[in-house]
């Protein structure tokens, strides 16, 4: 399964408004630029498919910026990945036999990838993070 930049950096937004949770001030998309690496410009786009799926709300104005649209809790990781497209290899990797067995094998695979993805949260990609900034902080 290929993970397009697209969904890499739309679940890294996930995740840093799954940390802001649930602090209701909208958290600007600048500091999420910052604190992801990613360009503010793509990240606009990325928050603009994130809010039309409903996994976002914006506020508008000065202090505006985004929030999650519910619980992180709420949000699996395999939703996401469908949601935004991109599941398994491409059609034009894909042999011009359909019975080809490894064109099975890997439809199997990618089911196999989805099914483990179903099983985790945003709150548990947010709890791991804030694991691993503690252990980090503890080595220092």
């Amino acid at each position: 399964m290929r993970i397009s930049a697209k969904i890499d950096y739309a679940c890294r937004a996930l995740l840093e408004l799954s940390l802001h949770w649930p602090n209701k001030t909208p958290l600007q998309i600048s500091e999420i630029s910052r604190r992801q690496d990613i360009s503010i410009q793509f990240l606009t786009q990325i928050l603009i498919s994130l809010k039309q799926l409903g996994y976002t709300e914006s506020v508008r104005g000065k202090r505006g910026g985004y929030l999650l649209s519910r619980s992180p809790q709420d949000i699996k990781l395999d939703q996401v990945v469908v949601d935004l497209g991109s599941v398994g290899y491409s059609v034009a990797e894909r042999t011009s036999d359909e019975n080809s067995v490894m064109d099975q094998i890997w439809a199997e695979v990618d089911e196999a990838v989805l099914k483990a993805m179903a099983n985790i949260t945003f709150e548990d990609i947010a709890n791991r993070q804030k694991s691993q900034e503690n252990i980090v902080m503890f080595d220092i």
